[in-house]
């Protein structure tokens, strides 16, 4: 079959948003299955080494390069597409951002359906859920849920406080009358989280849905030797820090429960490892801190860490993060918000613990108890190979696809 994958972020990995990695890897995985795979998509000014990922992985690519100046790309798309200026006041931010792409993904994508008219059309996060009025007619079509936007707003608003408390709702509201005026034109929706899925559901009644959870190249992340007897211990937190849940949770496992653990356990190292980090390096580095920002690899880290740890307060979808913890077979100590979607059992694939003291008071265990970190550690990598392997997963989106994609009858008329 051909899929044609239209998305407002370019899928590759590793070093892309976790959207960008989970879309990357399934199509990969589309391609090692025989399938014809092309890509509808933006490449940011400082995405264009990655386009040769796709390539390599025999992707067929239909880029459109943003320019440097935001304001001149919006200024732009305005001159091209004036009926934009009157939807900044009725569509959510994101979803109007995402239609600025829109005056240069259209080219690009007629250049793709001229090359070969797909079998089902496969589209990115819900923020795209408004493109199915543009989408060539007769072609089924399926939207990927990364997250539920309105669900990442409200979990948002229950963490913040004063004003922003009031605009993260009031955005979560507007996400969620968006998502139920446009998810029921879909003729199918792809959810990461059981969770997720029932939201989804309740928005488009009727609409066939199935989960496809995000994923972990096991492979990459294999269960490296425990550090050296009499290194200190190292406890790993990951993420791109330009995402406000990240940088939050950076803040309060710095301010909250690392004196905590300090305390506790004064030989205790904590490294930091992602794109964008909030904090400077020289500013903590006396706490037994160390902000080494992106790395190329997230291998050697895993290798050092004596656990992972998650301190996530909101957001929405699943994390990677949590995945690639489990996959190195380290003991990981979440929060259940930062492990939301991801069926851990507290004390056997992870420990979980959602205040300060009980979270702080979990990380001193693995490290006092050897017995349980090794326990913990290789429940999560068992459940990672099990279940969230990235080759799993993409059988599982194949036989999602097929299933619309032989039967053309089912897609709504769209307006070029």
């Amino acid at each position: 079959m051909r899929v044609l994958v239209l998305t407002p972020e370019l899928p590759f990995a590793p070093g892309g948003s976790g959207g960008s990695t989970r879309q990357f890897h399934l199509l990969r995985g589309l391609r090692e299955r025989g399938h014809d795979v092309a890509v509808v998509a933006p490449v940011a000014p400082d995405q264009r080494d990655a386009v040769g990922v796709l390539e390599a992985a025999g992707v067929e690519s239909h880029l459109a390069y943003r320019p440097a100046s935001r304001a001149g790309e919006t200024l732009s798309a305005l001159l091209r597409r004036p009926a934009l200026v009157p939807a900044i006041a009725a569509e959510p931010l994101l979803a109007w951002q995402v239609d600025v792409f829109w005056t240069r993904l259209r080219a690009q994508l007629d250049a793709a359906v001229a090359a070969g008219r797909p079998d089902i059309l496969y589209v990115d996060h819900d923020w795209s859920a408004a493109w199915h009025v543009r989408l060539p007619p007769g072609i089924p079509r399926a939207l990927t849920l990364q997250n539920l936007t309105w669900r990442y707003y409200a979990a948002r608003a229950h963490v913040a406080d004063g004003p922003r408390r009031a605009l993260y709702g009031i955005e979560a509201r507007r996400w969620l009358a968006f998502d139920r005026r446009h998810l029921p034109h879909w003729d199918l929706l792809v959810a990461v989280s059981a969770e997720e899925a029932a939201g989804a559901g309740a928005a488009a009644p009727g609409v066939p849905l199935v989960t496809v959870p995000n994923g972990v190249d096991t492979s990459a992340l294999r269960t490296a030797a425990p550090p050296p007897p009499g290194e200190p211990p190292v406890l790993l937190y990951t993420g791109t820090m330009s995402y406000p849940p990240n940088a939050e949770g950076l803040h309060w496992l710095l301010r909250e429960i690392w004196p905590r653990i300090r305390a506790e356990a004064p030989e205790a190292r904590l490294l930091v490892v992602g794109k964008d980090p909030p904090v400077r390096a020289d500013a903590v580095a006396a706490d037994g801190v160390e902000i080494a920002g992106w790395v190329p690899e997230m291998a050697p880290a895993f290798a050092r860490a004596t656990a992972i740890l998650v301190p996530i307060r909101s957001g929405g979808g699943t994390r990677l993060k949590v995945l690639d913890g489990l996959a190195s077979g380290r003991p990981v100590v979440s929060t259940r918000a930062g492990a939301a979607g991801i069926p851990l059992r507290d004390g056997e694939e992870a420990l979980l613990a959602d205040d300060p003291p009980g979270f702080a008071a979990a990380v001193v265990r693995v490290l006092r108890e050897p017995a349980l970190a090794a326990r913990v550690g290789a429940g999560g990598r068992a459940l990672a190979e099990r279940e969230y392997d990235w080759r799993v997963l993409g059988g599982r989106l194949e036989a999602a696809l097929v299933r619309p994609a032989q039967r053309p009858d089912l897609s709504s008329p769209g307006a070029p």
